[in-house]
């Protein structure tokens, strides 16, 4: 009778030790999983998207700036993978690289109003809105590169370098001369006024 009592205690006493032992070790799978996981999404939120979902982003210009629309066909963290981008697409080549952010966008196209934004079928790109606010030249007049960058359609555009404000053979219109002999449609024109008045002279901010 005394030897089943003892026996009975043993497999107690185990049974118990083994519940101990399969807790800890849940508790350390549970762990390592979660630090796992959380590893795996502090590395995925350093990756940088080259294209953005194809929908409008939403929201109003800023106070001072005037709302415009672009054609986007990818965003890069460096200019360098930017350009390596359009040198690998023919079809990119009247596009511009535009520094905005920390990083490096590629657009096709700048329109002033949403109903005027034109995407091809098929097209690998999406219209997103901005907002381009007041910067400060360098050397360029702000009212001149704006009435440009305002300018409703491709002659207007070229009629502002001829303006009575306008310095003759000056650099805002050599730039103007050059944009409207490399393109005929208005909107790339002011894609790349943009692209020039935003970087290379500042005389605007661009704004998501």
């Amino acid at each position: 009778m005394n030897f089943r009592r003892t026996y009975s205690k043993n497999i107690v006493i185990r049974a118990l030790v083994q519940g101990v032992a399969i807790g800890l070790v849940a508790v350390l799978v549970i762990g390592l999983t979660i630090s796992t996981t959380g590893g795996k999404e502090d590395k995925a939120s350093e990756t940088v998207a080259t294209t953005g979902p194809k929908t409008e982003d939403k929201g109003g210009a800023a106070e001072g700036g005037d709302t415009m629309f672009v054609k986007q066909h990818g965003v890069f963290s460096s200019q360098e993978a930017a350009t390596d981008f359009v040198a690998e697409n023919p079809s990119l080549a009247s596009t511009a690289v535009v520094p905005a952010g920390g990083q490096f966008y590629v657009w096709g196209a700048v329109w002033l109003k949403e109903s005027d934004v034109i995407l091809k079928e098929g097209e690998d790109a999406f219209k997103k809105r901005i907002t381009v606010a007041p910067g400060t030249c360098k050397s360029a007049d702000a009212g001149e590169v704006r009435k440009a960058l305002l300018a409703e359609d491709l002659s207007k555009i070229e009629l502002s370098k001829d303006g009575k404000d306008a310095k003759k053979g000056g650099d805002f219109e050599k730039k103007v001369t050059a944009i409207t002999a490399f393109t005929k449609d208005s909107s790339v024109a002011r894609l790349h006024l943009l692209a020039h008045y935003s970087n290379q002279d500042p005389c605007f901010k661009i704004q998501f």
